[in-house]
């Protein structure tokens, strides 16, 4: 009698706290569906929404079965005798308040993430741990409402609690059932449960692959749950930093599927006047320098250049281009070490010297590498790994306050501002006898989003368009506009000063380069229309004129280029005979375009001459629009095979050439 009357109530405990925690998770997905969802979009897709809300809610019930789970289970044991009944009554509205805060606070965090980075939880937040943590904590508290967030979480966990006690400790003694009445109910509840926590009757689990419900990628990013999501990147995160033994033929024939040659390593024309000269070389890398972001850009009324708006008019400016990922360190990594792993830096490869790096072609040619940000470079290892792959010094803010105290009143979370960054990166360049490689990591384009007080603005206007595109924040449109221009101006100014110092004769001649990492996250983007330009970054090249007649150099504004292409482009502008990494990357200034070479590739995009494929299933490719960096949606057709074909072999290749380079240093 008493373990049936425990065991009911057990059984209306678990199902009513699956069915709350069910209701949040349902909730968060159609507060995010109301404000993420372009409702243009939508007509003649209610298949497609059906399937979304019926797949959403398998997700969710199977999350909040399996976190009830262990509630139930020890319920079925403890139920049997008074002892353990009481101290399951106790622990149960405890548990469920925990357990509905976590669904609370997740959910919460994934509609945050999403408007952030456009997706759910990834492989990318793990950066919350890998990046500057105290920096990333301080944004977070700054930009979102956390208080408030936390706030509503625990409401939501006091009510679970209060309302698990009220059926716990309800006193009503219930009719007694017969033995094959009660037996029926506990085995459907029980197979109803069981069917819940699988999301499926069928022979395999609700997996990732169910997300994919519609053509229209929104969806599919709002059919999984928070909980699910993260549970997606922590078994891709264990992919990720793999190594693995490869043999050689199998590399040789990805390059051969891939690029159509059959050398892991190729070189540099041989060029005496290069031999001789040795340009320093200066590469920077621009913190959210995103070509979404450049779309506002107006010089009347909203300037986002400022000072470098001359330079991408004079010099080398392509377009057509894409970072390596959507975050600084995977887009780094990529750059400086071929790594399509971004945590190389701190895995159990972070001993190993690798060839085919970004800085051991300058080593051979005897050149300095020096490595320079505002930052502080314990990010990522950076300032123990970075002098394992050959850089001779890692200048960070440390260095900077050490030059230059008077800036430590600029301070933020993420280091000093831009441009005493490129004012240090000048007086090496004044001082230094022998020729130097120079990488310019900036940071000041982050959140909080504040410019020195000497930084004299140029005119900038928030549109309705790009107010409703910045979401809600805590921190100003204004704001990140004025930074985002104080950081493109700072990269103006200092290139300024080193044309001017170009123009000695006796100095040697200094080559930049300029990238974004990413794009610029805070803005919401209008799909399909801008599936490329939700992602691409300019690439900005200057080549000093007295460099100009001893190099073979053709620009064409419209070829298309990515990261993988600036390091070879750098090489075979600065280095003679220089023996480099061939991976897919590129002269970009060549006199004849190698064509099996020139498309670009990012973790979501991929773009040749003739068009972009957005690489979110259910993957379709658009073609170019002459006139724009915006896509027509009508345009939308099916992948072709050999594209496709290539995109997999690309991915295959860089997975191959990391362990096969990783193999090679341990030997």
């Amino acid at each position: 009698m008493n373990y049936q009357q425990h065991f009911r109530q057990l059984t209306r405990l678990v199902w009513f706290q699956v069915l709350l925690t069910t209701t949040i998770l349902l909730l968060g997905r159609v507060v995010m569906f109301t404000d993420f969802v372009d409702f243009s979009q939508l007509a003649g897709r209610n298949t497609d929404l059906w399937r979304m809300v019926v797949t959403g809610l398998r997700y969710d019930f199977r999350v909040t079965a399996i976190a009830f789970a262990p509630l139930y289970l020890f319920g079925l044991i403890f139920a049997c005798h008074p002892m353990t009944w009481r101290a399951l009554k106790a622990a149960a509205p405890l548990y469920s308040a925990l357990i509905t805060f976590l669904i609370a606070a997740v959910t919460i965090s994934n509609y945050f993430y999403y408007q952030t980075y456009h997706n759910h939880f990834d492989i990318f937040m793990f950066g919350f741990f890998e990046d500057d943590t105290k920096a990333v904590v301080a944004n977070m508290w700054q930009d979102y409402p956390i208080f408030k967030c936390t706030i509503l979480s625990a409401l939501a966990a006091l009510l679970s609690g209060m309302l698990a006690k009220k059926i716990l400790v309800s006193e009503r003694i219930m009719s007694p059932w017969k033995t094959l009445p009660v037996t029926v109910y506990g085995l459907i509840s029980i197979v109803i449960f069981v069917i819940a926590a699988r999301g499926s009757i069928g022979t395999f689990p609700l997996r990732q692959a169910n997300a994919q419900v519609s053509d229209l990628v929104v969806l599919n990013k709002l059919t999984p749950n928070g909980f699910m999501a993260i549970d997606w990147a922590l078994k891709a995160r264990k992919q990720d930093a793999k190594f693995e033994d490869v043999t050689l033929e199998k590399g040789l024939s990805l390059i051969e599927d891939t690029i159509a040659e059959n050398e892991l390593y190729i070189q540099t024309e041989v060029n005496p006047y290069l031999e001789d000269t040795k340009p320093n070389v200066v590469l920077v890398v621009m913190e959210s320098l995103g070509s979404n972001m450049l779309a506002f850009d107006d010089p009347k009324t909203n300037d986002m250049l400022g000072s470098l708006r001359q330079h991408f008019e004079s010099d080398y400016l392509f377009e057509h281009f894409l970072p390596a990922d959507n975050g600084t360190a995977p887009s780094l990594a990529q750059i400086m070490f071929n790594s399509p792993i971004p945590s190389i830096s701190q895995s159990s490869a972070q001993s190993l010297t690798l060839d085919g790096t970004a800085f051991k072609p300058y080593k051979d040619a005897g050149y300095k590498i020096v490595f320079v940000s505002p930052g502080n470079m314990a990010w990522r290892n950076y300032s123990d790994y970075l002098p394992i792959q050959g850089v001779d010094q890692v200048v960070d803010q440390n260095t900077l306050l050490n030059t230059y105290p008077e800036s430590a009143k600029y301070m933020t979370d993420w280091g000093l501002p831009d441009d005493v960054a490129f004012k240090y990166t000048q007086k090496l360049l004044a001082d230094e006898q022998g020729p130097l490689f120079i990488i310019i990591l900036s940071v000041t384009n982050h959140p909080p989003y504040v410019t020195p007080d000497y930084y004299d603005a140029y005119p900038t206007h928030v549109s309705d368009d790009y107010r409703e595109r910045a979401g809600q924040g805590q921190i100003a449109p204004e704001g990140i506009q004025s930074t985002f221009q104080y950081s493109a101006d700072s990269l103006g100014r200092f290139i300024s000063d080193i044309k001017n110092e170009n123009q000695k004769d006796q100095s040697r001649p200094t080559i930049i380069a300029a990238t974004g990492d990413h794009q610029m996250r805070r803005i919401a983007a209008k799909m399909p229309q801008e599936v490329y330009l939700d992602k691409g970054v300019p690439f900005y090249l200057y080549i000093p004129e007295r460099l100009h007649q001893h190099i073979g150099i053709t620009y064409e504004p419209q070829r298309i280029g990515a990261h993988k292409d600036i390091m070879p482009t750098l090489f075979s502008v600065s280095l003679s005979n220089a023996t480099y990494l061939n991976v897919g990357g590129r002269n970009l200034m060549a006199e004849q375009d190698n064509p099996n070479k020139a498309f670009g590739v990012n973790t979501k995009v991929w773009i040749n001459k003739d068009g972009v494929v957005s690489l979110e299933e259910p993957m379709r490719f658009y073609p170019w629009n002459k006139n724009s960096l915006y896509l027509e949606p009508q345009s939308a057709a099916a992948v072709p095979d050999d594209v496709k074909q290539k995109i997999s072999a690309y991915h295959e290749l860089m997975k191959w050439q990391l362990n096969y380079r990783v193999m090679q240093a341990k030997e």
